[in-house]
């Protein structure tokens, strides 16, 4: 009797991520960035406004001091990886290469504020340590929150408790995340005032890094959006 050949696993629903998504090497990527940012803010008081949001809302659960949103982006990692029933190893290149990969990444989001050319990352006030801190903090929180959450709910929402199929959730999720990412620099959440340019660009920055989210992970997204950042600093910085 012939043998069957063996059936092959199904693979998991949603778009295939590379090594360079996985929780914990996004935890030990954005570690440095984390630690940076919590040091350079003790010099400057203004905090990211992603940041406030997330404070806010474990105050809402107790007591929350500054530590909380910091502690929280390890924690969400920590409970995602361990969802994820992967091994728990490092994997150093896969990080290593994070780092690299973010740079690269940034360059459409530098290359379309050149073609509209929009301020640096505003919040800063004017010290470069403090500016510093402030790109790489909106880089980490503001992913966290728009990305990694937002987007996150919105699409266990749309697939689990509505029944929608999940491209469709993913399209509108990432669209909900970019008008909502946009929206949050201006009043009354924000201080920047409304301009409609400035909105779009927002949006369609919102867009693409919802894009690497989906299909890079979390930590992906929050390098390239921090590199970017950092890139608009270093191009004001050399009169640019």
């Amino acid at each position: 009797m012939p043998r069957m050949p063996d059936k092959q696993p199904s693979s998991p629903p949603g778009p295939k991520r590379g090594v360079l998504a996985r929780p914990l090497d996004a935890l030990v990527f954005l570690l440095p960035l984390l630690i940076f940012y919590e040091c350079a803010s003790l010099a400057c008081p203004e905090r990211v406004i992603a940041f406030d949001l997330l404070r806010k809302f474990f105050e809402l659960f107790g007591e929350a001091g500054m530590w909380a949103p910091g502690l929280g982006v390890v924690v969400i990692l920590f409970a995602t990886h361990a969802a994820s029933r992967e091994r728990w190893a490092v994997r150093w290149k896969a990080v290593g290469l994070m780092y690299p990969e973010a740079v690269v990444m940034s360059l459409p989001l530098l290359a379309l504020n050149w073609a509209i050319p929009l301020s640096t990352p505003d919040g800063g006030n004017g010290a470069v340590l403090s500016e510093l801190a402030f790109g790489i903090g909106a880089g980490v929180y503001e992913e966290l929150v728009f990305r990694l959450i937002l987007i996150s709910v919105v699409v266990m929402i749309g697939t689990d408790l509505l029944g929608l199929g999940r491209t469709g959730t993913a399209v509108v999720a990432i669209v909900v995340s970019s008008v909502l990412f946009a929206a949050h620099h201006h009043p009354p959440v924000g201080m920047d005032p409304f301009n409609w340019t400035r909105f779009a660009f927002r949006t369609v920055a919102g867009g693409y890094l919802a894009l690497v989210f989906w299909y890079r992970g979390y930590g992906s997204a929050a390098g390239c959006h921090a590199a970017y950042n950092v890139g608009l600093l270093a191009v004001d910085a050399l009169g640019g």
